[in-house]
């Protein structure tokens, strides 16, 4: 004889009590889609493209000083929206490096030389 159940063996029922949860936050409308919502991105679009253009002229403006510029770099590197601002970074290493690699500045502390 098997010492596995038969196949026609009564399970017991299990009486499980039931639960009755409030509606989720997507039953209040919460995710209704509203004309508010395409005016919304459309501001924060505008706006992100308004700071782009500020932060690639800052960029420019801080040309005559590697230091200010290799930090100002850093900082947006570290922000991590650099890819807004390749072409500009890549010409002010590169503006960088040409004209201002041979100078033996006696300011350079070690954090500029890091950089």
């Amino acid at each position: 004889m098997s010492s596995y159940p038969s196949p026609q063996s009564h399970k017991p029922e299990v009486d499980r009590p039931m639960v009755n949860f409030r509606p989720g936050i997507e039953a209040n409308g919460f995710f209704d889609y509203s004309a508010d919502d395409e005016m919304t991105r459309a501001y924060n679009k505008q706006q992100i493209e308004d700071l782009t253009e500020v932060v690639g002229r800052d960029l420019v403006a801080a040309a005559g000083k590697p230091s200010v510029q290799l930090k100002f770099i850093d900082a947006v590197q570290r922000l991590g929206v650099a890819y807004h601002f390749e072409k500009e970074i890549e010409a002010a290493l590169r503006h960088i490096y040409d004209n201002h690699h041979h100078i033996d500045d006696k300011y350079n502390d070690l954090y500029d030389v890091s950089l």
